[in-house]
């Protein structure tokens, strides 16, 4: 008798030991206190200067800097090497929301709330620090876990009950620096660098103001989630998982 029960506390542990493994080496994402997004362009003269500006906020604690590359000036002659039709939707939607007159580069986000032209680097820092003062205080912890397999899952916690849900979005980017040569156009013969650039977006899903979970099977080299009011609004809270 006494055999037998050993026998199962035994097995029970190595059960929970298995079950337990997938976690043992899981990396788990950190709380952004204010998302900032670069809309930038290789077909830019200002943008080289304004892309180190994004790759100095994103070295500061608690920040999601964000670069999405956009074609808007492929017309010059040279086309954006990393641009994608999903930013520059992205970019028409804040337009909308944020009542700008078309698009332009390089123009800054804050949180989904502001925007402003990044040319003057003492102006973007005050919008910067304005944004993360104005950070919003009831926001849904955001929890992004990596495990051994690379695969992700994303959790949003409870918060306050939307009318309205909210989008989930994911978001793959590369730290950098991304180093392009561009061989015409406005910025010939120079190298520009990229930092944070966004490699792909998905909408997983709505936020209703309810616990809610999602599962991917990648999201590398480094991952995002930000929760957001639709069509462009105001962004409610962000995480981040850097690279292993």
């Amino acid at each position: 008798m006494l055999g037998r029960m050993i026998g199962r506390t035994i097995a029970a542990a190595l059960l929970g030991l298995a079950l337990f493994a997938p976690v043992a080496n899981a990396q788990t994402s950190r709380q952004a206190e204010v998302v900032v997004e670069l809309y930038t362009a290789q077909g830019c003269d200002q943008c080289p200067r304004a892309n180190r500006l994004l790759g100095m906020l994103a070295r500061e604690e608690n920040v999601l800097a964000l670069t999405f590359p956009v074609g808007i000036w492929d017309y010059l002659g040279w086309e954006d090497t990393l641009a994608h039709p999903a930013y520059a939707d992205r970019q028409r939607a804040f337009s909308r929301t944020l009542r700008v007159r078309g698009r332009f580069t390089p123009q800054l986000v804050f949180n989904g709330a502001s925007q402003m032209s990044a040319s003057s680097w003492d102006e973007a820092r005050a919008a910067f620090d304005q944004a993360k003062a104005q950070r919003a205080t009831l926001a849904p912890e955001i929890t992004i876990t990596r495990f051994r397999t690379n695969s992700v899952r994303v959790t949003v916690g409870a918060g306050r009950p939307r009318t309205t849900p909210a989008d989930v979005w994911v978001m793959s980017y590369d730290e950098g620096p991304i180093d392009v040569y561009v061989s015409r156009g406005i910025n010939r013969y120079r190298r520009v660098f990229h930092y944070n650039v966004v490699t792909s977006i998905d909408n997983l899903g709505a936020w209703n103001g309810g616990p809610v979970w999602f599962d991917r099977t990648r999201c590398s080299p480094s991952c995002a989630v930000i929760v957001q009011e639709p069509y462009g609004g105001r962004v409610l809270a962000a995480a981040y998982l850097p690279e292993r």
